[in-house]
This record gives C-alpha cells, structure tokens and sequence, in this order.
C-alpha cells in the first residue's frame, strides 16, 4: 500500500511546466464556458464583438498567473523542486486565477457593460477545484513528458559509457597491436637472424651436398626476416606518417590478392587529415576488407574516400560477395563500430543474400 501511495505522489509531481503552456491551456478552456454565452446573441457582429470582448478579457485576466509561474519558474530554475512547494505553487496559482476573476467580475464586466460571463461559485469551493484540476491536469499533461526526459537521460548516460568503453577498446587494441609490432620487430626479427647465422657457420663445415639442403633453408629463413616480417609489423601498425593512408591501404590490400581484385580511390587531400582521423580510417577499411573476406569470400572489393558534400568525408568499402540478411556484431564490427564513434561519424549498411555487402561512413 505504501509503494502504491508513493507511486500515486510521485505521478502528483512535482513537475517542471511551462507558463505558456499553462496559459494557453487555461485560455482555452475559459472559451468553452464563453461559448455557452454567445448563444444569447443572434448570428452577426453582436455575437462576433461578445466573442472578441470575452476572448480579450479572458486572456487580461490570466496574466497575474503566467506572470507568477515565470517568477516560479525562474526561481526554481537553480533549485531542486520539493513536492511540498510544488503543492503550494499550485495553490497560489488557484488562488491568484480565482482573485484575477473576481476583480474581474467587479470591475472589468460593469466598464465593459456586458453579460456577466465570469460567473464563479463558493470562493472555497472554486478554489479546491481549481487547486484539484491543476494538479490532475499538470499530471496528466507532464507525466508522460517526465517519463521521456527520464528515458533520455538514462539514454544519455548509457551512450555515454558506451563511448567510453569503445574509447577504451580502440586504446586497447592499439596497445597491443604496438606491443606485437614491437615483439615481431625487436626479438622475432633477431632470433630468426641469429638461427640464420648459425645455419651459416655450421653449412661451413658441411659437405657439398649438406650445404644444398641448408643453404635454401637460410635463404628461407632471411626472406621471413626481412620481408614478411616486417610487412607483418606494417599491417600492426600502419606507417602513416612515411606512407601515408593511400600506402598503407595499398599495403593492406597487398596482401590478399592476388585471389582477390582491389579498386582503391581515396583522394589525395585525406593525407592532410589528423593522424587519429587516418588511422581509425584504416582501421575501418582494414575490419571491413577483412569481414569481406571471412564472410564473403569477395572476388572484388572496392575501397573510395572522399569529400562529400559539405565538411563530410565519405568511406565506402563494397564487395561483390553472397551478402548478408544482418550486419553482425563479431569483433571486426566492434572496432568498426568504435571507430566510427570516436570520430563522430555515421554507419551504413546495405547486405542482401546474393547482392554483396556495402559499408558506408560518413565523418565530419
């Protein structure tokens, strides 16, 4: 009963509203009580002026209201407000629309010299009604609009933190993708240089023969030093700043063909990008050559970037695969999907079985 009685109050209020809606909103439903009157008039400019006057002095009288909610809703603008003052603020409000129609009723009627249209009851009466229908009307009004500022902050928040956490990814898998650069450069390198060497001397005291079967054996082995390797630690970590994102895209799809077909066009300006910029940028292209290819398989990829309309770059990465009925979340679209955040950018997806797969992003 207690949690019911608490959700009740909670649905109460307080709410934070605008003075114009409530005005307007008020005005409006004062014109169905001065309708009621103009029946007294026959049709024509008697009933049209009755109209008028009433509209006119409706909307005088409920401006010590919306001034009073501006002056609320001002002071609460760096405050939190308590259900309790949230009460008192539309009780004033009932009362401050009950004092605006009796004065208007004293004053306003006898100088327009018209029908009494402001007809009110018991002032007690009037004011508990009045203080009832401003409760239940902001309620019905603002709860669901609460709801939705509720749902949106949350939403915020949880967007929030998923940023975070693919900013953490991204630095993650820099790190170690450093770190394996590093490994593969540094001590795979020099041990592979080390047996070479060791192979070296010893088909010196070989035979003829022996040295045939060892000498391919070193050749072999230099060849993974120097070349593989190495083109390895590039694909790790791109060398943007010596071969720019043109290089190390040619460098990526180097490594596939010839089994498959590449068309790369990237426009020349993107190398004046920032090296963060470039490098998510390889990232995506990198994570979607590569779902190309574990998906598809694709026979032809083609690789564009360029300046679209606007200050927009736009990547397009196509296949001419078997397509997909869904996008996918495997760890290629996580990183995709990081990237294209961190940078601030937009992700499309076009993937039917039987007609390729095409990834779009768009970044400011």
């Amino acid at each position: 009963m207690r949690e019911k009685l608490l959700r009740f109050k909670d649905y109460l209020g307080p709410y934070d509203y605008r003075a114009g809606f409530i005005y307007f909103t008020i005005l409006i439903f004062n014109l169905s009580n001065l309708r009621s009157f103009t029946f007294d008039y026959e049709y024509g400019w008697e009933r049209i002026r009755f109209f008028l006057i009433g509209l006119t002095t409706y909307a005088i009288l409920g401006l010590p209201l919306y001034l009073a909610l501006r002056l609320v809703q001002a002071f609460w603008r760096s405050r939190k407000k308590s259900f309790k003052f949230y009460l008192l603020e539309l009780l004033v409000g009932s009362l401050i629309t009950l004092i605006s129609l009796r004065i208007g009723q004293e004053l306003l009627i006898p100088i327009l010299d018209i029908e009494n249209f402001l007809i009110s009851g018991i002032f007690l009466g009037e004011l508990i009604t009045r203080f009832i229908f401003a409760i239940v009307f902001v309620a019905i009004t603002h709860n669901r609009l609460r709801t939705l500022g509720y749902k949106l902050e949350t939403t915020t928040q949880l967007n929030g933190q998923l940023k975070e956490r693919y900013s953490q990814l991204i630095d993650s898998d820099e790190e170690i993708r450093t770190h394996a650069s590093q490994l593969l450069h540094d001590r795979i390198q020099s041990r592979l240089m080390l047996a070479a060497a060791k192979l070296t001397r010893i088909s010196g005291i070989l035979s003829d023969e022996g040295k045939v079967g060892v000498l391919p054996v070193i050749k072999e082995l230099e060849q993974i030093r120097s070349i593989d390797v190495r083109e390895v630690s590039q694909l790790l970590t791109p060398n943007l700043a010596g071969e720019g994102l043109i290089g190390a895209c040619e460098n990526l799809c180097r490594e596939y063909q010839p089994e498959i077909t590449f068309t790369i066009e990237i426009s020349q300006e993107v190398e004046d990008l920032e090296e963060e910029t470039k490098l998510g940028l390889y990232r995506i292209i990198e994570q979607a050559v590569i779902n190309s290819i574990k998906h598809g398989p694709a026979a032809n990829i083609k690789i564009s970037l360029e300046r679209s309309s606007g200050s927009q770059l736009l990547l397009i990465v196509e296949d001419d695969g078997p397509g997909a009925t869904a996008d996918g979340s495997g760890t290629g679209t996580v990183v995709i999907d990081a990237w294209v955040s961190k940078l601030g950018g937009r992700k499309e997806i076009e993937s039917r079985l039987g007609s390729g797969y095409t990834l779009r992003v768009r970044i400011p």
